[in-house]
């Protein structure tokens, strides 16, 4: 056999893994053994790394028919880690169980295992929408605290205390808050009552059962023999003790990749010291990833500024990038303005081939997306908004049918999307139907529906239309875990209709929405994490927007620090960041706090190390 032909008879990630061999902290990585904690941090390549070894693992060293489960944030970064390992060959559902861990504990521990093992949930258990659980909220808050009560603060208040007391046998669930205890199990009842279960309870179940019971731990790891988390940091104290159980007890391989610099999520009972003491346990391997193939020298420096802490990153760009200050001092609508008619058309001319889908808004609230939404919208551009101000709830279902847009789009001809990722995804929505033959319907419903409709200038409200009536509603009226996405589609069905917000949309643009280069993106700092743009512009740094008026202890401020982190290292070449020095809340008063402390600490570093 020739070297070339030894060469393409390699495996895809084997080939891939070629690419590994230049950064030790990646290849040290790829190589480990045994459970190992990879501390990652912005642009540093974890992504590739993570999703290669995950290739590698599957091939070498875990035996079919068993295979790897891998827990994420998100249902985006579990979409991103799917698009990766397909490019790899490895197909999700099959040997790699890609989710989140609301998702993972459901699937892989509640169904299988609550019921043989005496807890009493209901058959069949149902996920509750959101409407059921905002009413169950509301009933639970009336009855322990009375009708005068927010049953939306009390959501917020209960559901951060029950990711951060997990056990209800101790003292310190009554005695640390007692009515949000009483409010929790009186809303708890009403949905098994209901024969109901929330996310938050998918995790306890899970949870519990993998602490008391040694037959589930072994049963879990006997299918998957390595637990692969991404994303550790943001996933909470019901997680950690999740992977300690599973993977210091019964002694399932462990891989998690991390960053606690960006740990933002403290609100959903985050802690970035879990990931931290992760990697100090005896029995792991930690491994760095200090270089950054995202950012050049000037944008590193001002991130580690930000965050008051030097990393030693080292970057492998040539280009060092820019970071400029725009004072505007009119107010938001003056910052807005000056955003769409100066800095986007500027930055676009400054690079050939530079799109709006390279340009990023990040902005602290839905609020503030508002903002510019007015502003892009009055200019007629196409844009991505990622916030609870967009149009449309995202979900799974919606984000493939973002995908199966862009293929009848001309993906068709590209390509990507691949229509057997289209197919494979479908049929695992349709979990209930397991015949072969129920399978192959399925797919020729499906493919049968994209062929008939490949046209990317078709109305967006006759495509969903047509898709509903094909196959789509009989799938989310069937599946009990799609409940909340009939509402989901319903609402996308809305503002597509003739006369409302979307009536425009074609194919094209909706498959946009999944990320596109002609459509700029809005997006809220949280939902950023994990991207990148060439240009990346921070509006409303004001004291009280960023840091939050209600940043009151040094545990917050930490994190609002980090978060200003995590927009500045998303820019690949250039950073804008904008301020009044005051603003308008949205009850209409006026703050007068001056611009943030952190843009202020910013400047005075830069200016400071420059002469």
């Amino acid at each position: 056999m020739s070297a070339a032909n030894a060469s393409t008879a390699k495996p895809p990630y084997m080939l891939a893994a070629e690419a590994l061999r230049k950064n030790k902290g990646q290849w040290k990585a790829y190589e480990s053994q045994g459970n190992c904690v990879i501390l990652a941090g912005p642009g540093s390549g974890k992504t590739k790394t993570l999703t290669i070894k995950m290739a590698r693992m599957l091939a070498e060293d875990v035996r079919t028919p068993r295979g790897i489960a891998c827990i994420t944030y998100n249902n985006q970064c579990a979409r991103e880690l799917r698009r990766r390992l397909a490019a790899l060959g490895v197909e999700d559902g099959r040997r790699a169980a890609i989710g989140t861990l609301h998702s993972f504990c459901l699937q892989h521990i509640v169904l299988p295992y609550a019921r043989i093992a005496g807890i009493p949930v209901p058959d069949p258990l149902n996920v509750a929408t959101a409407e059921e659980r905002d009413k169950c909220w509301a009933a639970a808050v009336e009855k322990i605290v009375g009708t005068n009560e927010n049953p939306r603060d009390w959501m917020f208040r209960c559901d951060h205390y029950r990711r951060t007391h997990l056990d209800r046998d101790k003292p310190e669930w009554r005695g640390d808050y007692e009515d949000a205890a009483k409010v929790i199990e009186d809303y708890e009842r009403r949905l098994i009552k209901r024969g109901l279960v929330d996310f938050e309870a998918m995790v306890l179940l899970g949870l519990q059962l993998v602490e008391r019971h040694e037959w589930v731990r072994k049963a879990l790891r006997a299918r998957f023999p390595v637990l692969v988390v991404d994303e550790y940091q943001d996933l909470g104290h019901a997680l950690h003790r999740i992977v300690l159980c599973l993977c210091f007890t019964a002694r399932m391989r462990l891989v998690a990749v991390g960053d606690p610099d960006q740990s933002i999520y403290g609100f959903t009972g985050a802690d970035p010291a879990l990931l931290q003491d992760l990697a100090k346990r005896d029995g792991v391997e930690p491994v760095r990833l200090q270089m950054n193939y995202r950012c050049g020298p000037t944008i590193i420096r001002a991130s580690e500024i930000a965050l008051g802490e030097t990393r030693g990153f080292k970057s492998e760009v040539h280009e060092v990038g820019t970071l400029d200050i725009h004072c505007r001092p009119q107010g938001f609508d003056d910052q807005a303005d000056f955003i769409c008619d100066t800095i986007i058309p500027d930055a676009l001319e400054r690079r050939e081939g530079r799109q709006l889908g390279d340009v990023a808004v990040l902005y602290r609230s839905q609020y503030d997306g508002n903002e510019i939404a007015k502003a892009v919208e009055a200019r007629g551009w196409d844009f991505i908004r990622i916030d609870q101000g967009n149009p449309y709830p995202r979900s799974p279902v919606i984000f493939w049918l973002e995908d199966c847009a862009a293929w009848c789009g001309g993906g068709w001809q590209s390509g990507e999307p691949r229509l057997s990722d289209l197919v494979r995804s479908w049929q695992n929505f349709n979990e209930t139907i397991t015949a072969d033959a129920g399978q192959r319907a399925l797919q020729r419903d499906l493919v049968k529906f994209l062929h008939s409709h490949r046209a990317s200038d078709q109305p967006l409200r006759d495509w969903l239309s047509d898709f509903r009536a094909a196959c789509l509603d009989s799938c989310l009226a069937r599946e009990p875990r799609l409940r909340d996405d009939v509402i989901t589609v319903a609402k996308l069905a809305e503002v597509c209709g003739a006369g409302a917000r979307l009536a425009g949309f074609t194919v094209s643009a909706f498959a946009g929405q999944g990320g596109a280069g002609t459509h700029l993106n809005l997006m809220t700092l949280h939902s950023a994490k994990g991207l990148e743009f060439d240009v990346v512009i921070l509006p409303f740094l004001e004291e009280g927007i960023l840091p939050n008026y209600r940043t009151n202890t040094d545990v917050k401020l930490r994190e609002d620090r980090r978060l200003f982190y995590v927009g500045l290292t998303r820019a690949r070449h250039e950073i804008h960041l904008v301020y009044s020095g005051w603003y308008r809340t949205p009850y209409g008063s006026v703050k007068n706090n001056g611009e943030s402390r952190f843009l202020a600490e910013l400047r005075d570093e830069l200016v400071a190390t420059d002469q």
